[in-house]
């Protein structure tokens, strides 16, 4: 080989090399898991949720406490009425003297507080405080909602691996037995027909072997999407979970009462009665105690006069009760569409409770179904494994022949893949049903509950 050629080969081994630093070696269900709650956009879209309903919270809250305010107004003031002498000059009825064309000052200290905030807005601030926690057991729905999709593409990719793990050994005993009939057919032993279904039976394996990679393909762009890494379906290696057993049994309604997706139904539906205290008690007066200190100060001859020497001018304390008489039909409304709002909730929350005891009946029956699908199959996996040992033996004694050996083998590696296959899927079945019934260890289990915390 010429100096040149070796550069070329080592150049593209440099390159191929690179290329493939990117590739994530080894894929794990955790790793994927982990990577799909650091990397998920909508999982942060929900957390940046949650700190928007907490600041409304704490916003209304806020307006529970007394409102204090400094105000304060300086102006030059020509008086266009010249019938007096302008010599007086009174703020809020009270003569405080001074010409009638001068500069003025005046400042005011003010401060309210609403009595009635403790039988109004202590509700509607309830309201909004509700509605923050059901924010928060949205984002985990979302958290929720992300690992299931994740766990059942890497049940798609784990399975795919599978299969074309042992679509490839069959194809090779495929083309030992095409090979082996093709020279017996030569020898006048089989039929052209033997040897064009052999063929046709390569071309098959191969045709289904091109689905695979190509599902199995699709399957790691899916997970890309969630985890942020790349993955080829040939330097990709997978570590296929293992079958551990159903979580302990536990009570469904329970469980479904512990749902993210119950929680936040919960939340709005008592979100939404508590609305409907705040506007039913608008019924009621408003009583709030005020208080404002004035000061004052007025020269003809400059606006500094005036800010010099401000004095104290009066004082304000007292108790203002207002009573609303008619709106219109505002309030009145208001509770029709609080009342609608309630039943919608309730409608929801019975939704909830529906819908999840219909997932938790289908996981429970597909887990059932397959299980008894792997012990079937443990079983024939048994017996072709027998039968090989069998037909090794009297290989050696010269009964079998070594295409007899290859057809057998071949039966028993489809058995042994579809073995395989099932019994990844009782494993994902066993993640489903765990998520579902007991969400809140299963989250921190791959650390995401913290992915919901404000």
């Amino acid at each position: 080989m010429s100096r040149f050629r070796v550069a070329i080969v080592a150049m593209s081994a440099v390159l191929i090399c690179g290329a493939g630093a990117g590739w994530a070696g080894v894929l794990t269900y955790r790793s994927a898991v982990v990577d799909s709650i650091n990397y998920s956009a909508s999982l942060r879209v929900k957390s940046a949720d949650i700190r928007i309903s907490d600041a409304q919270y704490r916003s209304n809250y806020a307006g529970l406490y007394p409102e204090v305010n400094v105000s304060g107004r300086a102006e030059r003031y020509e008086s266009l009425d010249h019938r007096n002498d302008g010599t007086i000059n009174t703020i809020n009825n009270e003569v405080v003297g001074g010409s009638q064309s001068a500069w003025r000052s005046a400042f005011y200290l003010s401060g309210q507080y609403y009595f009635s905030h403790w039988y109004k807005k202590r509700y509607e601030v309830g309201y909004y405080e509700k509605l923050r926690d059901s924010s928060v057991h949205q984002c985990e729905s979302e958290l929720k909602r992300m690992i299931k999709e994740v766990t059942e593409i890497f049940g798609g990719i784990a399975e795919g691996k599978i299969k074309l793990l042992y679509s490839d050994k069959i194809l090779h005993h495929l083309y030992g037995i095409y090979t082996l009939k093709k020279e017996a057919f030569a020898a006048g032993h089989f039929s052209y027909e033997d040897v064009l279904k052999a063929d046709s039976d390569t071309i098959s394996m191969e045709k289904e072997i091109t689905k695979i990679r190509k599902e199995l393909g699709e399957y790691l762009e899916r997970l890309s999407n969630y985890t942020g890494e790349r993955y080829s379906v040939q330097d990709t290696e997978v570590i296929n979970l293992r079958v551990a057993g159903l979580p302990s049994a536990a009570d469904e309604t329970g469980a479904i009462e512990g749902m993210p997706e119950f929680q936040a139904r919960r939340k709005e539906l008592e979100a939404v009665k508590t609305r409907e205290k705040a506007i039913g008690n608008n019924y009621l007066p408003d009583a709030s105690l005020y208080a404002r200190y004035d000061f004052y100060n007025s020269s003809p001859a400059g606006l500094d006069y005036a800010m010099n020497d401000v004095r104290q001018s009066a004082y304000n304390v007292g108790l203002l009760i207002s009573l609303p008489l008619f709106d219109g039909g505002v309030k009145k409304w208001q509770r029709r569409q609080s009342f609608y709002e309630i039943k919608k909730q309730e409608e929801n929350v019975r939704a909830v409770i529906t819908e999840k005891n219909k997932d938790l009946k289908i996981l429970r029956l597909g887990y059932a179904e397959v299980s008894r699908s792997v012990n079937h199959y443990k079983k024939l996996n048994d017996q072709y494994s027998k039968m090989i040992d069998i037909g090794s033996k009297a290989l050696s004694l010269g009964e079998r022949s070594k295409l007899d050996i290859m057809e057998l083998t071949k039966d028993a590696l489809t058995v042994e893949r579809d073995f395989r296959v099932a019994e990844q899927s009782v494993a994902i079945y066993e993640k489903q049903i765990a998520l579902e019934l007991d969400y809140k260890n299963y989250v921190s289990e791959y650390d995401g509950d913290r992915a919901c915390k404000y």
